[in-house]
C-alpha cells in the first residue's frame, strides 16, 4: 500500500471515530438537558427537587455537550483534531478513574461495570485516533 492511500486511510478512520463521538455524546447530552429524571433513573437515582434536577440537566448535560463539540470541532478542524483528541482523552481517563475507584469502594454491579466498559472502549477509540492522526510537519 503507497504512503499516500495509508495516510488517507488513516484520516478518513480518526474521522470516523470524531464523528461518532460527536454524534454519541450530542445524543447522551441531548438526553440529559431534556429527559434528565428518566435518563438518570437508569442508575438508581431519584431527583426529587427542582434543583436536583436542574443540576442534573446543568452538569451532565453540559459535560457531555461539551464532548460533542470538542469531537465536531477536531472532526471539523484538522489543525485541532489533536488537541480536541487529547482533550477528550484526558476527561475520560478521569471518568475511568472516577468509576473504577466507584467499583473498588462501592461494589460492582452490572450497570457500573457495563458504564465502564463502555468507557474504556471509547477511552481505546480516542488513544487509537491520536496515534492514527497524521501530524503536522
Amino acid at each position: 500500500m503507497n504512503s499516500s492511500l495509508a495516510l488517507s486511510i488513516r484520516r478518513w478512520l480518526v474521522r470516523a471515530i470524531l464523528l461518532f463521538a460527536t454524534l454519541l455524546y450530542a445524543e447522551i447530552g441531548r438526553r440529559f438537558l431534556f429527559d434528565p429524571v428518566a435518563t438518570i433513573a437508569r442508575f438508581s437515582i431519584e431527583l426529587p427537587q427542582p434543583a436536583s434536577v436542574t443540576t442534573v440537566r446543568a452538569i451532565m448535560g453540559a459535560f457531555f455537550f461539551g464532548l460533542s463539540v470538542t469531537a465536531g470541532y477536531g472532526l471539523l478542524f484538522a489543525k485541532r483534531t489533536v488537541a480536541c483528541l487529547w482533550v477528550m482523552v484526558t476527561f475520560i481517563f478521569f471518568v475511568l478513574i472516577g468509576r473504577i475507584l466507584g467499583l473498588q469502594l462501592d461494589g460492582a454491579d452490572a450497570i457500573n461495570l457495563s458504564e465502564l466498559r463502555n468507557e474504556a472502549m471509547g477511552m481505546t477509540l480516542y488513544v487509537l485516533a491520536l496515534i492514527l492522526t497524521p501530524r503536522q510537519r
